[in-house]
């Protein structure tokens, strides 16, 4: 039988001595006892993330297997293990190391600081989270909202909170559930920690707009690379997002190069300066016909292709080349 969320009784307080468990003794728990295994993962781009100002629901974080007919959501089984344990939900960063995320975990059940804590006790140790939002915040709060974080000492990884200072390096578009497990040792002491798990990534719905070249400043480049141009496009993930030229024959890719940038040359998600990249041999008599596309590294999605040229180099520049290849080479 799965348990609904449950709790009664059941607080953070709960494992607060206990939360931040030395890792090195969670990992031996893993190899040798109980564990913590994710049945059901969130869907990865189904949730709009929603800003506690909007008034409304956070909506609930759908399973990656959910239907209109047959609805699921994210769901953990603890493994080896029967008996009462406290689980703690929250989110974390996407990438490595896994610190704790700015955004709070909202709903009607357990959520309180930004975290979900419910009991599980029913005879499959199963639990579904099926009220589970995402409630974004500002870049202007970060700073606040992982002070509240420290406070109730739920970081994971014991990564620590000094990226609060850098609310730059966060991404607010992505973030992980971080599933946490304190078994109960004696009536009422939830004192053994099982080592934390992850989900997949859950990306925010509104960000991930379909991927769209709309204007180009340049239909044409060297061949030697370098040149600098300007891409409109539909709303992009400035962290999640590439510029890719490749040539293609019959099916096949004979050359590929990414166009040269940071996130930081991405402007306001629907424009990005970058640099083209250098083909694959500057000896070319003809324009080559290529490709360019926008990509998505974190899921592959792409654009549609637009034609693109690469242009032969002038007799000057060709010179010009092979004598600065001609001087590196002679020293």
């Amino acid at each position: 039988m799965e348990l609904s969320a449950n709790t009664s009784g059941i607080n953070i307080s709960d494992v607060i001595e206990v939360i931040e468990t030395d890792r090195n003794k969670m990992e031996i728990g893993r190899r040798e006892g109980p564990y913590i295994k994710i049945v059901e993962q969130p869907a990865s781009k189904a949730l709009r993330f929603r800003y506690e100002c909007e008034g409304r629901s956070a909506g609930s974080i759908p399973g990656v297997n959910s239907t209109p007919e047959n609805k699921t959501y994210p769901t953990i089984q603890i493994v080896g293990y029967k008996g009462r344990a406290v689980v703690v939900v929250s989110c974390v960063t996407k990438e490595q190391p896994h610190r704790p995320h700015p955004h709070n975990l909202v709903g009607r059940d357990g959520c309180k600081k930004g975290v979900c804590t419910v009991e599980v006790h029913s005879e499959s140790m199963t639990q579904s989270f099926d009220h589970l939002g995402i409630q974004c915040v500002k870049k202007k709060d970060i700073e606040e909202a992982l002070k509240a974080r420290e406070e109730i000492r739920v970081d994971p990884f014991r990564t620590g909170f000094s990226h609060r200072s850098q609310p730059g390096s966060i991404d607010l578009n992505a973030v992980r559930l971080c599933f946490q497990a304190f078994l109960e040792e004696e009536p009422g002491k939830f004192k053994r920690a099982l080592m934390p798990v992850i989900s997949d990534i859950i990306y925010d719905k509104k960000a991930l707009c379909d991927l769209a070249i709309c204007k180009l400043s340049h239909c044409s480049a060297p061949v030697a690379g370098g040149m600098e141009m300007i891409l409109l496009c539909e709303k992009v993930a400035k962290e999640d997002i590439s510029v890719r030229l490749y040539e293609e024959r019959n099916g096949q890719v004979l050359w590929e190069g990414m166009g040269d940038f940071t996130p930081t040359q991405v402007h306001k998600q629907v424009a990005i300066t970058f640099k083209t990249p250098r083909y694959r041999t500057l000896q070319v008599e003809n324009p080559v016909q290529v490709f360019i596309q926008l990509r998505r590294p974190s899921d592959g999605e792409t654009s549609d292709s637009l034609p693109f040229q690469l242009t032969p180099l002038d007799s000057g520049a060709v010179t010009g080349e092979l004598a600065r290849k001609k001087a590196k080479h002679s020293y």
